[in-house]
């Protein structure tokens, strides 16, 4: 083994690790997402039980498919190695069973390590206030870019014309929200937006 192979090596460890932290931040913005979903399109209030079960799914989905990569390097790696009964196995090939060894063990610990962090009550309440945070944050981002195109001067000309239809379309809008409302709370609810 060369120096350079030598000092090019990762602790495994390591490895898994920054693979953790890339699923946790995959997981954040999947639940941050789901968060707006929910706020905006549903008109859901928010519920921490309803995030934190979709944080550990999320979670165990992570660890299942890196579970079913590591058998799937381990077949393959088996069926190399089987050509060792063949024929000799060239440099490459050799190289190629350490990969495929140290894929497996990446993706059998990483599996371990999401389950857990999946079946930690305090991690996932982590994760799920964190992808809250950033799901006000970015509706608030939002909210505010829409209101900074839509600031008006009160000193344009033609501030009281642009005004009063301004006012026209809110009441006429937030009329029929409440119309909607009214009519679904009645039962009379006509089934189209």
């Amino acid at each position: 083994m060369t120096d350079a192979t030598q000092h090019a090596r990762v602790p495994i460890s390591r490895i898994v690790d920054e693979g953790v932290l890339i699923a946790l931040s995959s997981v954040r913005m999947a639940v941050k997402n789901d968060i707006i979903v929910a706020g905006l399109a549903e008109h859901a209030d928010y519920d921490k039980a309803r995030f934190a079960d979709a944080t550990r799914r999320e979670l165990r989905s992570l660890a299942e498919e890196n579970q079913e990569s590591s058998d799937r390097v381990r077949l393959q790696r088996k069926e190399l190695t089987s050509l060792t009964w063949r024929y000799d196995l060239s440099q490459d090939q050799l190289m190629d069973l350490r990969q495929l060894k140290l894929r497996r063990r990446v993706h059998k610990r990483l599996a371990l390590a999401l389950r857990a962090v999946a079946d930690d009550e305090e991690q996932v309440g982590r994760l799920v206030s964190d992808a809250q945070r950033a799901a006000s944050n970015e509706v608030q981002d939002a909210m505010h870019t829409r209101l900074m195109r839509l600031s008006i001067d009160p000193l344009d000309p033609e501030y009281q014309r642009r005004r009063a239809e301004r006012t026209e379309m809110f009441l006429l809008i937030d009329l029929a929200l409440l119309q909607l409302k009214a009519d679904e709370a009645a039962g009379q609810s006509q089934g189209e937006y």
